[in-house]
């Protein structure tokens, strides 16, 4: 756990730029087919430029109900094992965690994403492949810009026997922590100051995993049908499943991807160092809704 002279070396270094940040969004149209990680079913993504002060909105392929990609529309009790989102006309788009993260790192403040099938693509179980190929659609700055949400003191939730903080710093810090006793992966830590290239490089390529032991349940409730060993990684009490990880420390590594897409749901540039132990979506995402009451969103 954090101890209060961290916390206070982290308010003190916190002197870093608050100006307003450009807004961005894709230069051309972009579509990403794939699976669903837990129908197993074709779906897509096709990811239009938007005007800004738009925001990040999801609709369904030939559906007129926008949803903004934020903390307002993010079900927290829905939220158990993918983030999702819930319209006022009761449009649901699940698993927007991996793309909002790719959309954060490469600061794509404005687009217009269209679902079709029922949720978002998992592609490669992270977000490189999102990053890749909105690369590959091109980036362009707008006229307009947005303030960003700058953390100025500590602010602490516990969730069960989830802890997450917020605490000030010179632009956005990641750590993440898990515990998984019993198991090959053990308690992990991994810290990450976020930039496009290095959120790409040591974040993005880290697949979402699994309890080998847990898999058939979730087949049960109708999750995880679309996973493989290509797409997460799977482990127990004494190995990886997988021929190869991405990283040593994949697993950890997944969540600061979780983690930043489920902030993002804040729909501002962040500038705070923002901890989370043993979180997930469910906690991430109430700790968006509590940063959102705290700072008047």
């Amino acid at each position: 756990m954090m101890s209060s002279e961290h916390a206070q070396m982290e308010m003190e270094s916190a002197t870093g730029d608050v100006s307003p940040v450009g807004r961005a969004t894709l230069a051309n149209p972009v579509t990403i087919p794939g699976t669903g990680i837990h129908s197993g079913l074709p779906c897509e993504v096709a990811i239009s430029p938007a005007e800004g002060g738009t925001g990040i909105e999801f609709r369904r392929g030939g559906g007129k109900e926008r949803v903004a990609a934020d903390w307002r529309h993010a079900d927290a009790d829905e939220s158990v094992r993918r983030t999702v989102l819930i319209g006022a006309g009761g449009e649901r788009f699940e698993q927007v965690e991996h793309l909002m993260a790719a959309f954060s790192a490469m600061g794509i403040t404005d687009a217009i994403v269209e679902q079709i099938g029922p949720e978002v693509p998992f592609l490669d179980g992270g977000s490189l492949t999102y990053m890749n190929r909105l690369r590959e659609a091109g980036v362009t700055p707008l006229e307009s810009s947005i303030d960003p949400l700058v953390i100025v003191k500590p602010l602490t939730m516990q969730d069960g026997d989830a802890l997450l903080t917020a605490t000030p710093h010179n632009g956005l810090r990641l750590s993440c922590f898990v515990e998984f006793p019993g198991t090959i992966v053990g308690s992990a830590g991994f810290s990450l100051d976020v930039t496009e290239d290095r959120f790409f490089e040591e974040a993005a390529p880290a697949r979402t995993f699994a309890l080998a032991a847990d898999i058939e349940k979730l087949r049960e409730m109708g999750l995880a049908r679309g996973g493989n060993l290509d797409n997460a990684v799977v482990f127990d009490h004494e190995k990886y499943h997988n021929s190869s990880l991405h990283f040593d420390d994949e697993v950890v590594r997944h969540k600061a991807i979780d983690l930043l897409g489920d902030l993002a749901l804040l729909g501002r540039p962040l500038r705070g160092h923002f901890w989370a132990w043993r979180a997930g979506h469910q906690s991430h995402v109430r700790f968006a809704q509590l940063i959102a009451e705290e700072y008047g969103l």
